[in-house]
């Protein structure tokens, strides 16, 4: 049997994690079976979809490296729906419901009590003149329906607790359940692996697969993804969407990483390419367990991700960033960002980090974390123009040089080291914690660090 799986996103937002997450294991398990991955946009919920939603889901998965085979669109199915509908119609496998909103309303916490099943051909026909109907779908009242799920074994519903349900709206288009397995059965979808609060429509699906006469495919209900309170994962506990997480700088290895470590785990493995997902992956990996979004893990992951790069790469990367972030104008001189980044990259965890804390060496308007106390200023202010004479001889300007040179100056004075090159740092950078001094020095040029130091003394 070949695989083949979908996702099947709804176009009413943007892709959330836990969406997302659902997308990377249907990618991952197709890709390591040889089997087809298909992107099928769910876009009957004619109110709430939006294009603007597709174009942003489509380019977050693009961000990811998930990559599809086939591509469709409900929207463009409808007829085919409609045609299945009418099928079972005429099968006395459905009926037409003529129920308006208001009767539907009075039933709500009831159950449907089948009244349109009841309804003789001539008053059908007279009610077709005021209204159209709905479809809904027969569902035997006695027995039980039971399914066996990969991670939750045997699964048991009463048949007597679900209601004849809508498969066609009086608008004609289909419902969630309905189009679902119309479209699982044409697209001849073998494993169907998405979040366990599917579950609950599963009976409903398992109803049309049996009026249909088809065989159900194989149901893998992965776990929810909860916040550190055990709650649901909601704004609350923060950013919940992937272009959120793209914008604060985070690496599409370290969310991919991240997502895939979620509900799943790979013999100990942490730090995992998507390449090498794909090879370790399978359904035994995952968990039926909820998972836990734990920032601090994402944070780990995009560091260790940034330090795998070269330094090409995270600088072309960065260039990528900045741009999008309005900072052209620190990417002007590429040699000199691959400088700056070369110092960064051990220590920083996004490609933000880079404005956050690497910010004072793109421009004199930088953040200053930090000021130094005016009693030490003014101490200073007696020592930094001799420090400024002792830098200007420097003629290799190179850490090594500045290093000696600037030990030796602090030596022949008799200055608290620690003191002189922290001010010293706060006067450069404005920051108490940066790369190595006297890189940094090098990597800002003569010119700028004696302006800094001047700067500093006034």
């Amino acid at each position: 049997m070949s695989v083949r799986v979908r996702f099947a996103p709804s176009p009413t937002g943007h892709l959330h994690i836990g969406t997302a997450r659902t997308a990377l294991f249907n990618w991952l398990f197709a890709r390591k079976e040889k089997g087809t991955f298909i992107l099928r946009i769910e876009d009957t919920d004619l109110e709430r979809s939006k294009k603007e939603f597709e174009v942003s889901i489509l380019d977050d998965l693009r961000w990811l490296g998930l990559d599809w085979d086939e591509f469709y669109r409900q929207s463009d199915r409808l007829s085919i729906y409609r045609e299945i509908a009418e099928k079972l119609l005429s099968e006395g496998k459905a009926y037409e419901c003529f129920c308006t909103k208001e009767e539907l309303e009075k039933l709500r916490g009831k159950g449907y009590d089948r009244r349109c099943l009841k309804l003789s051909e001539a008053e059908k026909e007279t009610l077709r003149k005021e209204r159209k109907p709905a479809i809904r779908l027969y569902v035997p009242k006695d027995g039980e329906t039971r399914f066996n799920d990969y991670l939750h074994g045997e699964l048991c519903f009463q048949n007597n607790v679900i209601d004849d349900f809508v498969i066609l709206k009086s608008d004609g288009t289909p419902t969630y359940n309905f189009s679902v397995v119309v479209d699982d059965i044409d697209m001849r979808i073998t494993h169907i692996i998405r979040g366990e609060d599917h579950i609950s429509n599963t009976p409903k699906q398992i109803h049309i697969y049996n009026a249909l006469g088809i065989e159900t495919p194989i149901f893998i209900h992965i776990p929810m993804i909860l916040g550190q309170d055990k709650a649901k994962l909601s704004k609350r506990h923060g950013a919940t969407s992937i272009g959120e997480y793209r914008s604060m700088g985070y690496l599409s290895e370290a969310m991919v990483n991240f997502l895939a470590l979620m509900g799943a785990s790979y013999n100990d493995k942490q730090v995992l390419s998507l390449e090498e997902l794909v090879e370790i992956f399978s359904l035994e990996n995952l968990s039926k367990n909820p998972a836990i979004f734990d920032i601090k893990k994402l944070d780990f992951l995009s560091q260790e991700h940034i330090r795998r790069k070269s330094i090409e790469a995270l600088t072309q990367l960065t260039i990528q960033f900045l741009k999008e972030k309005r900072l052209e104008h620190w990417t002007i001189d590429k040699s000199y960002l691959t400088r700056v980044l070369s110092i960064l990259q051990t220590r920083i965890k996004t490609l933000k980090d880079v404005i956050i804390m690497g910010d004072y060496f793109f421009t004199e308007e930088f953040s200053r974390d930090v000021e130094i106390p005016i009693e030490e200023k003014k101490r200073l202010n007696y020592i930094l123009p001799e420090l400024v004479d002792a830098l200007n001889k420097v003629d290799d300007w190179n850490a090594t040089n500045l290093e000696n040179k600037t030990r030796t100056f602090i030596a022949e004075k008799m200055l608290d080291s620690r003191w002189f090159l922290q001010s010293l740092r706060i006067i450069i950078s404005g920051k108490k914690v940066t790369p190595s001094l006297f890189e940094t020095l090098e990597v800002l040029g003569k010119e700028k660090t004696i302006d800094r130091i001047k700067k500093g003394m006034d």
